[in-house]
């Protein structure tokens, strides 16, 4: 009978070898069980990596759906906000002009006239609300106010007004400097006349926040703002308590009429934001869907890991009491 033998320095290399394999194998089963995740995923997919690139992206582009819905969202919430100034002034100094319209009393009127001063600086504020860096009711041009400030409003105005004797003539030169072609196109609104371009907030879906502060619903609240506010101003009608009365009461009945399609516009944007709710909740569950799809792929099975971990383990004390057994034998040994 033939035997074969391997020489003490070829059997410590293979001792060796076998040593770096089991431990290699020991470092890989013990990142999978602490990460969940293969740590050889080009034998998980046998080098057809296509389906897992094609999962890879569309989680990217979930990413900037995400993104996108976050900020119509924000923008849609900041939008909200700024239209619930402009009702508060309709529901609330529209009534009240109308009540001191009646008064005929000149502190009186010009008392409310600051209130409406007041509201008109706060509404502008709204109307000039940025969110993410962009202005929101500029239009197409997001990197500016969407108004001057009330003061040069104001100023532009009692300019136009300036002389004028009755109520009506007043009313027809505000008329006129909001009208389209008038000092508010050329001066009051800076924004853009072109709309915010739609923005793709998932595959298939579009949407666009495009109200802008030169729409008719919000440029009669200002208009109406401004004639109360220029009730403040006692070279406004001078003296004449019955024609500021009338311009007074025109004031409310224009906040009061206002309000109807304020409401309307309110509820427009209200359906844009639920269905940026909808939508967010269509994205999620997408996004769950090709997240199980790439843990099908790379996810390892806790338990067998952990099976595997423990007989690579007994493997490795094993190689180990054999390299030592064979440390200590000698001839001396083997002859006793």
């Amino acid at each position: 009978m033939s035997f074969v033998s391997i020489g003490d320095l070829a059997q410590g290399f293979a001792l060796r070898s076998q040593n770096a394999e089991v431990k290699a194998r020991l470092n890989r089963l013990s990142a999978e069980l602490a990460s969940g995740r293969t740590a050889d995923p080009a034998a998980r997919v046998r080098g057809d990596f296509r389906p897992l690139a094609a999962i890879e992206r569309s989680l990217t582009v979930m990413d900037a759906y995400d993104l996108a819905t976050s900020e119509a969202a924000l923008a849609g919430e900041a939008m909200q906000g700024a239209l619930e100034q402009l009702t508060g002034a309709t529901q609330t100094l529209g009534p009240d002009l109308l009540e001191m319209s009646t008064l005929h009393d000149g502190s009186d009127l010009r008392s409310i006239g600051a209130q409406a001063r007041e509201w008109l600086g706060q509404a502008v504020a709204a109307l000039n609300t940025h969110s993410a860096g962009r202005s929101l009711f500029a239009g197409a041009t997001t990197d500016v106010n969407a108004l001057a400030s009330a003061d040069d409003i104001l100023a532009e105005v009692s300019t136009a007004v300036s002389g004028l004797t009755t109520a009506s003539d007043v009313l027809s030169a505000i008329d006129s400097w909001f009208d389209t072609g008038g000092g508010f196109e050329t001066m009051g609104y800076t924004g853009s006349t072109d709309p915010t371009g739609a923005v793709r907030v998932a595959d298939g879906q579009s949407l666009s926040l495009d109200i802008t502060a030169a729409d008719p619903e919000i440029r009669d609240v200002l208009k109406s703002l401004v004639t109360g506010a220029l009730l403040a101003d006692d070279t406004v009608l001078p003296g004449d308590l019955t024609e500021r009365g009338a311009l007074c009461r025109a004031a409310g009945e224009g906040l009061l009429s206002a309000d109807g399609p304020l409401t309307t516009l309110r509820a427009d944007l209200g359906s844009i934001q639920s269905r940026i709710e909808s939508i967010q909740t269509e994205n999620a569950s997408t996004r769950s869907a090709y997240e199980i799809a790439r843990s099908d792929i790379l996810d390892v099975d806790p338990y067998d890991t952990a099976t595997q971990l423990q007989a690579t383990e007994t493997q490795l004390e094993t190689l180990y009491a054999v390299t030592a057994r064979l440390s200590r034998l000698s001839l001396a040994n083997y002859m006793s």
